[in-house]
C-alpha cells in the first residue's frame, strides 16, 4: 500500500501524536508498505528525509499559529500528487492539516486525538468557532480510528453521525531494550510530553517538592509552558533537583525509562496516556490523574500493573501516592498485558485494506 500520513508535527519532536504517528509509520513500512508522511517544517530541518524507511517530507509554513498553522504548499503537494498514494490517514481534529486530506479525494482515515476541547479560556473559544471546520473531517473520512474507549465516547457524543464509522485500536508500547545507564541506582520521577498548561506538570511539581526524602524529577519535552515551569522550579529552590531535559534522543529516553522508578501525569485531557503505557512497559510505576483515558491504560494493562489514580490538585495526596511509589521501587519490566506496536501496525494495516476495499466495491457499484 502507499499511504500518505498527515500530521502537523513528527519525529524529532515529542509529543502523543507525533510518537503514535511514528510507530505507525515505522510498523506499516516494515511490513512492506510505502510510507510517506507529509508534515510542517517549524525550524532547520531537511525538507525531505529518510527515518526508518519512512520518507519524511516537511513543508513550509504559510500562516504561523500555536494553535492552528496553516501551510498552503502542503496542501498543493497532496492534491497534485494525490495519484501517488492508494490512501490518506490523517491524525489530530486539533489542527487544521486534515483539511488536506479532506481535499484530496482519497480514501481517508481520520485518527482524531480527540480531547472535546481547548486548554485556555482562549482555544474553548476557538475550538468552539473550529467546530464546523473539525467537523469535515468526520463527515469525509472513510473510517475513524479512535485510541480509546473514553476517545470514543467523546467523539460520540460530540459527532453522532461520525458513530458508525469509529474502530478502537489503542496505542501500543515501546519494546525498548532496557540496558542499564547513568541513572541507574537513583530515586527518579520521569516526566514526558509537551509542556502545555493543561497537562499541569507544576502540581507535579509541587507534590515532587514536598517529598519527605531525595529524589530527582525529570521532565523532557519542551512546549510553550516550559519558561513558567522553569521559573517556578527556580523560585522553589533550594529542594529535591528537577531537570528540564527539553527534546532528547530515543536512546537517552529509553536509558530514563529503564532508570525511573515513577513515571508521573497529571494531565486534565489525554486521548490515551501514551507515557503510562511506556512507563508500566518499562517497569516503573505510575502515579496519574484519574482522567478516563489513563484508568483505561490501567485496564489494558491488567489488573496487578502497578498504577495509582490520585488527584493531582490535592498536592499532599499526590506527594504521598509518589512517596509510596518510590519506596515500592520498580516492577519486573514486561509484567503488564499491554499491546505492541507490532500489533496496533497490524490492526491498522488491516483497516486500510477494508477501507480501500470497500470503497472500491461502491464505486464499482456506482459504475455497474
Amino acid at each position: 500500500m502507499r499511504v500518505a500520513q498527515v500530521v502537523a508535527s513528527y519525529h524529532p519532536r515529542i509529543g502523543g501524536v507525533e510518537t503514535h504517528v511514528r510507530r505507525i509509520a515505522q510498523g506499516c513500512a516494515a511490513a512492506g508498505d510505502q510510507i510517506t508522511v507529509l508534515t510542517h517544517r517549524t525550524g532547520d530541518e531537511a525538507g525531505e528525509e529518510w527515518l526508518d524507511s519512512v520518507r519524511v517530507l516537511r513543508f513550509p509554513l504559510t500562516v504561523r499559529s500555536t494553535t492552528y498553522p496553516l501551510s498552503l504548499t502542503l496542501f498543493r503537494y497532496l492534491r497534485e500528487h494525490a495519484a501517488e498514494f492508494d490512501l490518506v490517514h490523517s491524525h489530530s481534529y486539533h489542527t487544521l492539516v486534515g483539511q488536506a486530506a479532506v481535499r484530496s479525494r482519497l480514501p481517508f482515515v481520520f485518527t482524531p486525538h480527540y480531547h472535546g476541547t481547548g486548554h485556555t479560556p482562549v482555544r474553548v473559544v476557538l475550538h468552539q468557532l473550529y467546530r464546523p471546520v473539525g467537523a469535515r473531517q468526520f463527515a469525509a473520512a472513510d473510517a475513524v480510528i479512535c485510541v480509546s474507549q473514553a476517545e470514543c465516547a467523546l467523539v460520540g457524543q460530540d459527532f453522532p453521525r461520525a458513530a458508525g464509522k469509529v474502530t478502537t485500536i489503542p496505542n501500543g508500547t515501546d519494546r525498548r531494550a532496557l540496558a542499564a545507564g547513568r541513572h541507574q541506582g537513583t530515586r527518579l520521577v520521569l516526566v514526558v510530553g509537551r509542556l502545555e498548561r493543561y497537562k499541569n506538570v507544576d502540581l507535579i511539581i509541587r507534590a515532587f517538592r514536598g517529598l519527605p526524602s531525595l529524589a530527582s524529577l525529570v521532565i523532557v519535552g519542551d512546549g510553550p509552558d516550559r519558561a513558567r515551569l522553569e521559573a517556578m522550579t527556580r523560585a522553589g529552590e533550594p529542594g529535591w533537583p528537577v531537570r528540564f531535559a527539553g527534546r532528547i534522543p530515543d536512546q537517552q529516553l529509553d536509558e530514563l525509562l529503564a532508570a525511573a522508578t515513577v513515571v508521573a501525569s497529571a494531565s486534565d485531557h489525554e486521548a490515551f496516556g501514551l507515557m503510562l503505557a511506556d512507563g508500566l512497559a518499562a517497569g516503573a510505576q505510575v502515579v496519574a490523574s484519574g482522567i478516563a483515558a489513563h484508568r483505561e491504560v490501567g485496564q489494558l494493562a491488567g489488573a496487578g500493573a502497578p498504577i495509582s489514580f490520585v488527584d493531582p490538585s490535592d498536592t499532599r495526596r499526590f506527594t504521598a501516592a509518589l512517596d509510596a511509589a518510590l519506596h515500592r521501587g520498580r516492577s519486573r519490566v514486561g509484567n503488564v498485558a499491554l499491546p505492541s506496536w507490532a500489533a496496533v501496525a497490524c490492526q491498522t494495516r488491516e483497516l486500510y485494506a477494508q477501507t480501500m476495499a470497500g470503497l472500491y466495491r461502491t464505486r464499482q457499484g456506482e459504475f455497474a
